[in-house]
């Protein structure tokens, strides 16, 4: 099965967007732009990316991998012309009852959860 042949849903009208600072290096942004396609059950995430554009735009999108509600977008901003650092630089997260209408921490650490969860990355400034 192709990674974008899994089953999701599209953001429903309650979404919330906010800004997010965060630095990435290298590592962290290929396995953003990477991805991770769920095999197993489980597996709870199914993250993939769109681009980068000309200008180093990517976007990460976060859906639950058996129901493919889409929980989050990730806008990364990558340095294309030197070692491929990046900056996540917003965020765009499902504010609806299907999530409790989480807010913007609470949307911030379910990414973080879930990029340490799929992708095997832990975000700059995590606190255990």
């Amino acid at each position: 099965m192709s990674r974008y042949a899994h089953a999701t849903s599209s953001f429903p009208h309650n979404t919330r967007i906010n800004t997010w600072d965060l630095f990435l290096p290298p590592s962290q942004v290929h396995a953003l732009y990477t991805g991770f396609f769920p095999e197993r059950m489980a597996d709870e995430w199914f993250v993939f990316s769109e681009g980068p554009d000309m200008n180093g735009k990517l976007k990460v999108h976060f859906h639950r991998a058996w129901t493919g509600l889409k929980v989050a977008e990730l806008f990364v901003v990558m340095d294309l012309k030197g070692e491929g650092a990046g900056k996540i630089v917003g965020i765009k997260w499902n504010a609806s009852e299907q999530t409790s209408r989480m807010g913007c921490e609470e949307a911030k650490k379910t990414i973080r959860g879930s990029c340490r969860a799929a992708l095997g990355i832990q975000l700059e400034g995590e606190a255990f």
